[in-house]
């Protein structure tokens, strides 16, 4: 491969990324990725990309311009193709795989936990004044792992969104509603869990998504206070437009 062409292949690969990035960006599908505070960063990554790759073909538009004023031809060496499938293949995986957040399949590979810590004291004052219905399920698991007196949760209402997910440890008439955390990227993310009693759970399909609303009991599970949703309706939703949860 000449190094024109291969420069050409460059600029095309450089391009494609650019456009592929740029389509997750329009659809909202950046955070099945990344942190949502990385996005701006991503998208001025997306520039750069465009910028490359405007800066590639530019040159190869000067090449051939100044071969054809000289009317001489030019030996061009020849050039490996394999840096150029170390960048192509990214591109591949990123268009033949069909997106989709993290779900209950990640389980055997990084487990999940009933349990969460707080960030920080600021953030656990404001758990405690956020209405209990505006709680996700790291809000609750935190209000949990944060205080010895889990009592005082008992009988508040909670409202919930996550996927379903089944496991032989609970109870009949029970499962889990998850949802993963990540702190940077789908790669670091770990999975968080709260119990549900619905009496209706032969009628859910695992990983699918619900919003479950119900009163919060306290319960144990591996000598830990757990918060369990006694449901009074569990509805399927659509996957939220952003699947994880942030810290």
């Amino acid at each position: 491969m000449t190094h024109r062409m291969a420069r050409s292949f460059q600029g095309l690969i450089l391009l494609g990324l650019c456009i592929f990035f740029a389509s997750k960006a329009i659809n909202g599908q950046l955070t099945w990725y990344i942190n949502a505070r990385f996005i701006p960063l991503t998208l001025f990554g997306i520039l750069f990309l465009a910028i490359l790759a405007q800066t590639v073909f530019a040159e190869v538009r000067r090449s051939r311009a100044e071969d054809s004023e000289e009317h001489e031809h030019h030996h061009d060496h020849e050039h490996s193709p394999a840096g150029l499938w170390v960048m192509l293949i990214p591109l591949l995986i990123g268009v033949l795989i069909p997106p989709r957040p993290l779900d209950s399949s990640a389980f055997t590979s990084k487990g999940f936990n009933t349990n969460a810590p707080l960030v920080s004291a600021e953030s656990s004052a404001q758990l405690f004044e956020t209405e209990s219905e505006e709680r996700n399920i790291l809000d609750w698991l935190k209000l949990f792992n944060y205080n010895d007196n889990v009592t005082q949760f008992s009988g508040q209402q909670a409202s919930v969104i996550g996927f379903v997910y089944f496991d032989e440890a609970l109870g009949e008439n029970q499962f889990y509603v998850s949802r993963f955390v990540v702190s940077c990227c789908a790669a670091d993310g770990f999975a968080i869990a709260m119990p549900v009693q619905w009496n209706d759970v032969a009628t859910l399909e695992q990983d699918a998504w619900v919003q479950v609303k119900g009163r919060i009991e306290a319960i144990v599970i591996d000598d830990r206070n757990v918060p369990l949703i006694v449901a009074e309706s569990v509805q399927e939703v659509p996957v939220p437009e952003r699947p994880y949860l942030f810290p």
